[in-house]
């Protein structure tokens, strides 16, 4: 099969990005070495070709992850992947969904949810589907990386899950896209960038602290700070995990000093960020 044609002109687009930042994503895991996962403000779902692997969430649950089936991990967290043999697998992260099928409105699918969420969300790779996955990694392993291809790419994702999987199993499988349009949450991630204790972000999302409590309560089980603390430690250890030279951004994740957050590190992962990283 032939490379990609006039390589340096799609490098010099401004709609090409670099692996890191793709919708799609092709892992080949060798093995008994494990591949740390993080997607922060991002939906992360898993579709297994070959092999057996075993995926750890940070709280310590596990799921069994098999050949020919997808898997709809969640959003905003960081896993890890074990696996039992030589495997491969596709990754698609996205922040919303792209549908172009005006037929197919995923809020509309919350009628057809199970009476209670199942933790293991995982339906079968059909024929129509793996056709679709198997022209993906042309793309990818070719590098074919525009984002406006990638686009179209989850768009015929959708389109295939709307023509041949039931509204129930598609209720079941994109229940973490259905549950975060909560409007309340929305406003509450949007407005969690830029605010650093809850008073702000109470201010920002126009409530009292109070009812920002209440809220949050009701909504996330979950008091505010808590909430801003765990999504704090989440964003400090992306950043370390996938930013080579981080003395240069530790003000991205709010610390004055590579010093001050090595300490951080330290304090909530009981590893420095040298000891962080290699044990990425």
């Amino acid at each position: 099969m032939s490379d990609l044609l006039y390589v340096h002109e799609h490098l010099q687009c401004k709609n090409y990005p670099s692996d890191d930042k793709c919708t799609f994503s092709k892992y080949l895991l060798t093995k008994d070495v494990p591949v740390n996962i993080s997607f922060f403000n991002q939906y992360l779902f898993v579709f297994v070709l070959s092999g057996k692997l075993e995926l750890s969430y940070e709280n310590g649950q596990k799921i069994e992850l098999r050949s020919l089936r997808m898997y709809s991990i969640g959003f905003d967290q960081s896993v890890l992947v074990y696996p039992f043999e030589n495997s491969q697998m596709i990754l698609l992260t996205f922040d919303r969904p792209q549908i172009l099928c005006d037929e197919f409105n995923l809020l509309s699918l919350k009628k057809y949810l199970p009476k209670q969420d199942m933790f293991v969300r995982s339906l079968p790779i059909n024929d129509y589907l793996l056709g679709f996955l198997n022209t993906m990694q042309i793309y990818l392993d070719k590098k074919m990386l525009c984002k406006h291809l990638q686009g179209l790419k989850q768009s015929e994702f959708f389109f295939i899950m709307r023509g041949f999987y039931t509204k129930e199993e598609n209720a079941m499988f994109f229940f973490p896209v259905i549950e975060t349009r909560n409007s309340f949450k929305m406003l509450v991630r949007e407005k969690a960038e830029n605010v650093k204790t809850t008073k702000d972000l109470a201010a920002a999302c126009n409530m009292t602290t109070k009812t920002l409590t209440r809220r949050f309560k009701e909504t996330f089980n979950d008091t505010p700070k808590q909430w801003l603390l765990t999504r704090k430690k989440q964003q400090v250890k992306l950043e370390v995990l996938r930013t080579d030279n981080l003395k240069g951004s530790q003000e991205k994740v709010g610390f004055s000093s590579y010093a001050h957050l090595n300490e951080y590190c330290i304090k909530q992962f009981d590893k420095s960020i040298k000891e962080l990283r290699e044990s990425k």
